[in-house]
C-alpha cells in the first residue's frame, strides 16, 4: 500500500463517525478491562493445576473446566457484540467486572463440578468485559496497531502474574490467595471502567441488514480454524518435547521461551502495521507454521525442537493483529471484527478438545496432524477469499471490490 492510499484510508475512517476512535484515555481503560478479562487464559495452568493439587479438581476435570470457561468467554463475547447496545457502557462494564470478581471469590468455596460451573460463570462475565476492548479496537483508525498493543500487553500481564502468584501468594495462601488477588484486580477494573467510554457510535449497517454476509462468515471461520491449530499444538507441547528428548525442566524452559517471544511477536506486528496486505501476510505466516509442523512431525532433535517452539510462539501473536485487519478489509462496516474475540476463543477451546479426541490413547503426533489440518483449512479459506475479491485493498475503505458471494 502506498502512503497516499494509507492516508486516504485514515481520512475515511476519521470522516466516518461510526469509526471515530474514543479518546486515548478511554481507549486505554477499555483495553485494560479486556486484558483483565483474558488474564485467566494464561493463568489456567497455574490456577487449575493448583486446584487439582489441593484435591478440589480431578485430572479429567481440569481439561473440562478450562474448555468450559473459554467457551463461555467466547460465546458471551459474541452475544454481547450481537445483542448489547453500545450505550450506558460504564454501568454494564462495572456490573460485569464485579460479577467476574464474585465468580473468582466463589471459586474459593467450591470443588469438583462446582468449580466447573463457577468458571463457566466467570467466562461469561469476562466475555462481556472483552466486548468493550474489541469495540474500541474495531473503531480504531489503526485497528491492527491497537490489536497488536492489546495482545502484547495481555500476554505480558499473563507472564507477570504466572510468575508472581506462585512465588509471592500461593506458597503462603494457596490457590485461594491467587483467586482473591484476581478478584481484587477485577474490582479495580470495575471502578476504572467508570472513567472509560459510556457509549460508542453505532457501526454502519450492511446493505442486506444486520446479518453478516458469506465472506465475513468465511473470514471468521478462518480465524476459528487458525486458533484451533495453535492451541491444539500448544496443549501437547510438553509430551512432544519429551519425545524430542527434552527433560521436564528443559521443556518448561522451551515453553517459557515461546511465551517470551509471543510478546515480541505482538510488538513486531504493531511495527509492520498495514504495510503488507493482511491476507498475504497471514498466508506467509501460515506457510512458516506449516514448515514448523512438518519439522515437528519428522521427529527433530532437541535443539531443532526448541527452535521450532520459539518460532511458533513468535508467529502466534504476530498473526493476531492481521486477523483483525483481515476482517475489516472483508467487512468495512467492522461488524465482523466485533465477532473476532468469539471466533478466536471458540477456536482456542475447540482445538484442544478435538485434539484430545483424536489422540485418545494413541500417539501424541496425531495432535500435530489435526493441527496441520486446521491450519491448511484456515489458509485455504483466506486464499479463497482473497482470490475472489472479498478482501478490499484499502484499510478503512467503505467500498468493497465486487464479489460473487451473495449478500
Amino acid at each position: 500500500m502506498s502512503v497516499s492510499e494509507a492516508l486516504e484510508g485514515v481520512a475515511v475512517s476519521i470522516a466516518d463517525p461510526a469509526v471515530v476512535p474514543p479518546p486515548r484515555r478511554e481507549a486505554a481503560i477499555s483495553q485494560a478491562v479486556g486484558v483483565v478479562a483474558l488474564l485467566i487464559a494464561g493463568l489456567q495452568p497455574v490456577i487449575l493445576g493448583a486446584l487439582e493439587h489441593e484435591g478440589r479438581l480431578s485430572t479429567a476435570q481440569i481439561g473440562l473446566a478450562a474448555t468450559v470457561e473459554l467457551m463461555a468467554l467466547g460465546v458471551a463475547c459474541g452475544l454481547a457484540a450481537a445483542l448489547l447496545k453500545p450505550t450506558r457502557i460504564r454501568l454494564k462494564m462495572m456490573l460485569a467486572c464485579l460479577l467476574h470478581a464474585g465468580a473468582m471469590l466463589a471459586t474459593t468455596l467450591v470443588s469438583g463440578v462446582g468449580v466447573i460451573a463457577v468458571r463457566a460463570a466467570a467466562g461469561a462475565c469476562a466475555g462481556v468485559m472483552l466486548w468493550l476492548a474489541i469495540g474500541v479496537i474495531a473503531r480504531s483508525v489503526r485497528p491492527e496497531r491497537a490489536s497488536g498493543v492489546f495482545v502484547t500487553v495481555q500476554t505480558f500481564a499473563q507472564l507477570v502474574l504466572a510468575a508472581a502468584l506462585p512465588a509471592l501468594v500461593m506458597g503462603r495462601w494457596g490457590v485461594n490467595g491467587a483467586l482473591t488477588c484476581l478478584a481484587a484486580i477485577s474490582v479495580i477494573a470495575a471502578f476504572a471502567s467508570l472513567a472509560g467510554p459510556d457509549r460508542f457510535a453505532p457501526l454502519p449497517r450492511h446493505e442486506g441488514g444486520e446479518r453478516l454476509d458469506v465472506p465475513s462468515m468465511g473470514g471468521l471461520a478462518a480465524v476459528f480454524l487458525w486458533m484451533a491449530f495453535i492451541v491444539a499444538l500448544w496443549v501437547y507441547l510438553e509430551p512432544l518435547a519429551a519425545q524430542a528428548g527434552l527433560s521436564p525442566r528443559e521443556a518448561g524452559l522451551a515453553i517459557a521461551l515461546a511465551l517470551g517471544l509471543q510478546v515480541l511477536g505482538g510488538a513486531a506486528a504493531t511495527l509492520v502495521g498495514d504495510r503488507v496486505p493482511p491476507a498475504r501476510m497471514l498466508i506467509a505466516v501460515g506457510a512458516l507454521n506449516a514448515l514448523i509442523l512438518t519439522t515437528l512431525l519428522g521427529g527433530p532433535g532437541r535443539g531443532v525442537f526448541v527452535a521450532c517452539v520459539a518460532a511458533f510462539g513468535f508467529l502466534w501473536l504476530f498473526a493476531l493483529p492481521f486477523q483483525t485487519l483481515l476482517l475489516i478489509r472483508i467487512d468495512p462496516t467492522r461488524r465482523a471484527s466485533m465477532q473476532l474475540g468469539a471466533a478466536q476463543l471458540l477456536g482456542s477451546s475447540a482445538g484442544p478438545l478435538a485434539a484430545s479426541l483424536v489422540v485418545g490413547e494413541g500417539p501424541v503426533r496425531r495432535a500435530l496432524v489435526l493441527s496441520m489440518t486446521c491450519l491448511a483449512l484456515a489458509v485455504a479459506l483466506i486464499s479463497f477469499l482473497a482470490a475472489r475479491g472479498a478482501v478490499s485493498s484499502g484499510a478503512g475503505s467503505r467500498d468493497r471490490p465486487s464479489s460473487r458471494f451473495p449478500r
